[in-house]
């Protein structure tokens, strides 16, 4: 049986959403604790306080928990945390893959080799880098909702609603350069809270250690357990060229943890689906995550035949590869937990029962009762166009010929328009990133397009209908493979030169271009308006319909249900815990003697293979130093560089992953095997002792402890 189906049986056996809301204080069957199927990603506006007294005899003051939230950060899709006085920032490596590789000059490789800046001048700028620390939360609910009256068609209450929440972010930010706000929807819209960001834009890396070691084990360890990485990578932040000073950071545990404790994550989960209805569940089950799989593997197969072509290649798509792999994991983790019927079922129940709680009372009954039908017939429709709304688009696949005709078509049309009516990408302030795509000088990589274009165009002629416009101008009676080679042999926008040349002719030129990229997209132009303003359409009816099942569900169950990750900033509670699995236990946590021991037990080979520098350690280490840990805390994507911190608000790990048993709980959270995977605080600063002479860093960690 497979790991992901030995969790959904699991999972069956605790029930669904059945005790939301209670007030039941004894752990339930299977040593679930009562109450938490829709997760524990708590707010820190409205923490769980009596629920982790109950549980925990853990009752945080205010004090702590600003603490915990001010010394928390986010960064592009990932957290990260404030971890010394002097500015330093800590996220995992895969977070930092950007930066790592944006600060390596010619000749080096950082992310195969790692980087240590010894000193605070070897501290390299991250172009375009920020780090958030999240200062303030306000409860806007009011403010949004007064401007979108009762009755109110979606689309316009959508831009109403847009209309109102941008002008609450601007007049919060203000003049201020280093301050960002954003009104964060929470509960699908039952309630918006407005938060206050201070921005650090001088980053710099500090350490990353190898790639190799960050991800240890590859592909085939992600989202699995026991683990042995060192997924860490440290920033600092400045302020006017020194290092910012910070009041508010998270010391380093002196002990670490031990199983059976009170832990909490602190973090940004981006976004699960436990209030989804269940025809959301349905399209995601039959429709999207089936589509979404099926491009990940043609994409994956391009790129591992791209990269077996040369040592380049390989490093070039190294985090391009990583990216796609580590969705495609989590989308199969996904589509498991809605597979079983079971679990459709329970989830069936769950939805007939707070229905029928809405339903007995006349007054939410008339307000909420039929959002539930009215999303399902949504769904419908999304559906039906499902399948032209792929390929009538430019995506391809992220490849850069199709995206670049798509832009040339557009262009003279767009710029016609007042900024306020134009696409996003050609507006004012997105018009110069824009045209510097256009007119990049970097050489199109013909190669990697025309055999990605292939991939693309085969699911294409598997899907289309032999008679669809844009199936028609891309194929016409040729192969996919031979289309898109005559494609780019007859292609004139190869060069930025030739993209301006045909751009400065304005709309006649491009009309009459016989570039087949631009003819094709010409083609799909109006097409993908139509179904962009459809979708649109489909997608705002649906928020109001979820804002109105919201509204329900705050009136029927109140604050003990946990909203849906956006994320934002959450604490999740959790113990650490070993959990059963291949018939056996899940250990706590490992050490390096399992490092040392599963890399020769595959004879070195990769990815289970040891840097030199990892191999001369050996005898250096504390080998018995616990290295990855486990515990029962709810995170998601998003999470990734989060903070593990005890009740004294101390550094006891870091987020790095989820075990492949979690992947379905971003439908239902359950505690039975499920965990959270982090990097221990003891096994980090080991390393960076006794592998990379790291001995300055580590002073700054735990000075003070």
């Amino acid at each position: 049986m497979s790991p992901v189906k030995r969790t959904v049986l699991w999972v069956l056996a605790l029930g669904f959403f059945v005790v939301a809301g209670s007030t039941a204080q004894e752990p339930a069957a299977a040593g679930e604790y009562p109450g938490l199927e829709t997760g524990k990603m708590w707010t820190f506006d409205v923490p769980p306080l009596e629920y982790w007294a109950r549980r925990y005899n853990f009752r945080p003051s205010q004090a702590w928990l600003d603490h915990a939230r001010l010394a928390a950060a986010r960064l592009g899709g990932c957290t990260a945390s404030f971890v010394s006085a002097d500015g330093l920032v800590m996220t995992n490596n895969h977070c930092a893959r950007g930066c790592i590789a944006a600060v390596s000059r010619q000749g080096e490789d950082l992310l195969g080799n790692g980087f240590y800046a010894t000193t605070r001048a070897e501290e390299r700028t991250c172009p375009g880098g920020f780090v958030e620390q999240l200062r303030e939360i306000t409860d806007v609910t009011d403010q949004v909702s007064a401007a979108v009256p009762a009755g109110t068609p979606a689309n316009r209450a959508a831009d109403l609603r847009a209309e109102a929440i941008r002008g609450i972010e601007q007049r919060c930010r203000g003049t201020q350069t280093d301050v960002t706000c954003q009104v964060v929807t929470m509960y699908r819209g039952g309630q918006y809270k407005l938060y206050r960001f201070r921005r650090f834009t001088d980053v710099r890396l500090v350490f990353a250690p190898e790639v190799s070691m960050a991800f240890w084990g590859g592909d085939p360890d992600n989202f699995t357990y026991p683990r042995h990485d060192l997924d860490v990578t440290f920033y600092r932040v400045y302020v006017n060229g020194q290092p910012a000073q910070m009041d508010v950071f998270y010391r380093w545990s002196r002990n670490g943890s031990r199983e059976g404790d009170l832990v909490f994550v602190v973090g940004n989960p981006g976004s699960t689906g436990r209030l989804n209805t269940l025809s959301v569940l349905e399209y995601l089950r039959d429709v999207q995550y089936p589509a979404t799989l099926d491009a990940f593997a043609r994409q994956i197969a391009v790129y591992t035949a791209l990269g077996q072509m040369s040592p380049e290649r390989t490093a070039a798509l190294r985090n391009t590869l990583f990216g796609i792999q580590n969705s495609q994991k989590a989308t199969q983790g996904y589509l498991a937990g809605l597979v079983d019927p079971q679990l459709m079922a329970r989830k069936t129940a769950w939805e007939r029962d707070f229905r029928n709680r809405v339903n007995a009372n006349p007054e939410l009954r008339q307000r909420y009762g039929s959002a539930w039908d009215n999303i399902a017939r949504i769904r419908g429709q999304m559906r039906a166009v499902d399948v032209p709304r792929r390929y009538h688009s430019f995506g391809a696949y992220g490849t850069r010929l199709l995206s670049l005709a798509g832009a040339i078509v557009r262009y003279p049309a767009e710029m016609a328009k007042a900024d306020s009516s134009r696409l996003p990408a050609f507006r004012d302030a997105n018009r110069q990133r824009t045209e510097g795509a256009l007119y990049a000088t970097a050489p199109i990589d013909t190669t990697q397009e025309i055999r990605m274009l292939a991939a693309y165009f085969t699911a294409m002629a598997r899907e289309l209908p032999a008679n669809d416009p844009v199936r028609r101008q891309a194929l016409g009676t040729q192969s996919p493979e031979d289309a898109v080679r005559a494609m780019v042999r007859a292609s004139q926008i190869l060069t930025g030169d030739q993209r301006r040349t045909l751009v400065q002719g304005g709309a006649s030129a491009i009309a009459a271009s016989t570039d087949p990229f631009v003819a094709l997209a010409r083609v799909i132009d109006p097409l993908e308006r139509a179904i962009a303003t459809q979708w649109t359409a489909y997608l705002n009816e649906e928020a109001q319909n979820d804002e109105f099942i919201a509204r329900a569900l705050l009136a029927v169950f109140g604050n003990t249900v946990a909203p849906d990750a956006t994320f934002s900033l959450r604490i999740s509670d959790g113990e650490v815990r070993r959990y059963p699995s291949n018939g056996t236990q899940a250990q706590p946590y490992t050490t390096f003697y399992g490092l040392y021991d599963r890399a020769y037990g595959f004879n070195l080979q990769e990815p289970w293979n040891l840097t030199p520098r990892w191999l001369a350690a050996r005898s250096r280490l504390d080998l018995a130093t616990p290295f990855n840990a486990v515990s029962t805390n709810d995170i998601i994507g998003g999470n990734s560089g989060s903070p593990v911190i005890n009740r004294d608000g101390e550094i006891v790990g870091l987020i790095f992953d989820g075990n492949i048993e979690a992947q379905p709980m971003r439908f239902l959270f359950s505690e039975a095997v499920g965990r959270s995977v982090w990097v221990d605080s003891r096994g980090l600063v080991e390393a960076l002792r006794r592998v990379y002479d790291a001995d300055a860093l580590a002073n700054e960690l735990t000075r003070g402890n």
